[in-house]
């Protein structure tokens, strides 16, 4: 299995959201600006990609 499979959307979405929150209250670990910029960067496109994966996985709007 690829590990960039995600078994469950809305989990992953949790978690990606967790550990953005996590980077981004721990600025001050990183070494240097552009260590915690990137890691926020990292951080923030697997919130994205998971907000992409639930959205795919939801139903759309109802046709009349």
């Amino acid at each position: 299995m690829s590990a960039s499979v995600i078994l469950d959307p809305a989990a992953e979405l949790e978690r990606a959201t967790s550990d953005y929150l996590s980077v981004s209250r721990n600025a001050q670990m990183y070494a240097t600006t552009q260590d915690y910029q990137l890691a926020e960067d990292r951080a923030w496109e697997r919130v994205i990609a998971a907000r992409e994966a639930l959205a795919a996985q939801e139903p759309g709007p109802a046709a009349d």
